[in-house]
């Protein structure tokens, strides 16, 4: 549940009855680059990458209920990430379901399925080191028997708990989940099972949570895309309240954790999914921040209220964490490749800087963000137009296919004393080698300029 299982909505499920509930699949590098910070101003424990965004955020209301879901390859890598955040949540689970490509190319999620050295390797190593549980969430394999005795395998390793998804893999929340595998799972090992995969065929009420529990034979219950479309739905009480209603209160949480504006759209719009073509729709669509949102969906107080809030504390002398509304747009401290110490200075009136930026995407990942995600977050954190993309390839015989991107942003006014309208130019390199010439060490660069009006 990328972009849904944050921070707002996980509290909204609690208020509704939820007995636990699980982050978003947070990768282990992301959170090995993030830094915990201790937030007075909000009250939150933060985890924040060099660049100021946030890469976990929990509270004290959720602190013995929330679930961190780990996205790893590697064990050594787990623990450390897990060391790092275990004083602050219930448990650790390892995310050995995802089919999304982003997962399954880094060698996470679905494709330690067929790794079993590698799924004991992991889950061996975290139970035997951490204080706190650890848990495993999967999805089922095509054949039963290999299903078996990987979850076998599983409950070997010390895990407290064992989630199945019963899709496989290549299997899309339209196939039917495979509840009779869960049953299987359920029947074969002595851990707790949690079944997953009701929300399309089964779960559409509360007392459909429990009919797929018995139907499954499991402990427990996962539900994921029936909680997205109404997190409610874990509470017995009726009436249950209006989806607008619903809405309203995820909102005024967003406003209170100061969640991020993106995030929290993505939220309302999924929560939307069949009132896709109304106003209130396109006008949270629309909606540059948390302030316009609050106005569409006619809760302004809330954000008024809250921001009042925050100044209170900023002025108070124990208030020791500064907003994380600061965002340093280029990106931290951590080492990257070496650019060109000395930048070319020239164009019309010598407002024109030009530097050289060795850019190869491996490199990144331990890093930060790439260029292009770094001026994007530049223009959405202080709101101007977002930069746009051309793409013109060029073909070579030997080296293949080279793509020249040029960047443009509208006018940003300089922080550092430049001239009302000079450029700053970067030229990105780019690595590529012909695939018919792999034996060959020949490198051709690609210089990527991007534009920046200050």
């Amino acid at each position: 549940m990328v972009r849904i299982s944050t921070h707002p909505m996980r509290l909204l499920a609690l208020r509704y009855g939820a007995d636990y509930v699980f982050t978003e699949e947070i990768i282990d590098q992301k959170l090995l680059r993030s830094a915990r910070v201790v937030n007075d101003e909000l009250g939150t424990i933060d985890y924040v990458l060099p660049d100021g965004m946030i890469t976990f955020r929990t509270s004290l209301t959720e602190r013995n209920r929330v679930i961190l879901q780990l996205g790893t390859p590697d064990a050594e890598r787990a623990l450390r990430a897990a060391t790092m955040v275990q004083d602050d949540v219930l448990a650790i689970d390892i995310n050995m379901g995802c089919p999304k490509d982003y997962s399954v190319k880094g060698g996470m999620g679905a494709a330690l399925l067929t790794q079993p050295e590698k799924v004991k390797e992991i889950l061996t190593r975290l139970t035997s080191a951490l204080r706190i549980p650890v848990t495993c969430k999967i999805r089922i394999l095509p054949q039963l028997e290999k299903t078996l005795t990987l979850v076998k395998l599983i409950e070997s390793t010390g895990v407290a708990a064992l989630t199945v998804h019963g899709r496989t893999p290549s299997e899309r929340p339209r196939h039917r989940n495979h509840d009779e595998v869960i049953v299987a799972v359920a029947s074969a090992i002595s851990i707790p099972v949690i079944a997953n995969g009701g929300s399309w065929d089964t779960i559409r009420s509360h007392e459909d949570i429990e009919f797929f529990r018995q139907q499954t034979g499991a402990a427990g219950v996962m539900v994921c895309r029936a909680a997205m479309w109404n997190p409610a739905i874990f509470s017995s009480v009726c009436p249950s309240p209006t989806l607008h209603d619903l809405i309203r209160e995820y909102l005024a949480l967003a406003v209170r954790y100061d969640h991020h504006i993106a995030g929290t759209k993505y939220c309302i719009q999924s929560m939307l999914h069949l009132e896709g073509d109304t106003p209130l729709f396109l006008a949270t669509l629309a909606a540059k921040d948390l302030k316009d949102l609050c106005h569409t969906w006619s809760i302004p107080d809330s954000y008024t209220v809250e921001m009042q809030r925050r100044a209170a504390v900023r002025n108070s002398e124990s208030a020791k964490r500064v907003s994380t509304e600061t965002v340093n747009e280029f990106g931290g401290t951590a080492k990257r490749p070496r650019t060109n110490e000395n930048p070319e200075r020239g164009g019309q009136n010598g407002h024109v800087i030009r530097r050289n930026i060795p850019y190869e995407r491996r490199y990144w990942p331990l890093h930060g963000t790439s260029p292009k995600q770094i001026l994007y977050e530049y223009s959405n954190k202080t709101r101007i137009k977002a930069p746009e993309f051309h793409t013109v390839p060029v073909r070579f015989d030997l080296f293949g296919p080279l793509a020249a991107t040029f960047v443009r942003l509208p006018r940003i006014y300089s922080h550092v004393g430049l001239m009302p309208r000079p450029y700053l130019v970067f030229s990105l390199t780019q690595r590529y080698c012909s695939g018919t010439y792999t034996g060959l060490v020949s490198l051709l660069f690609d210089q990527i300029a991007v534009d920046f009006p200050f």
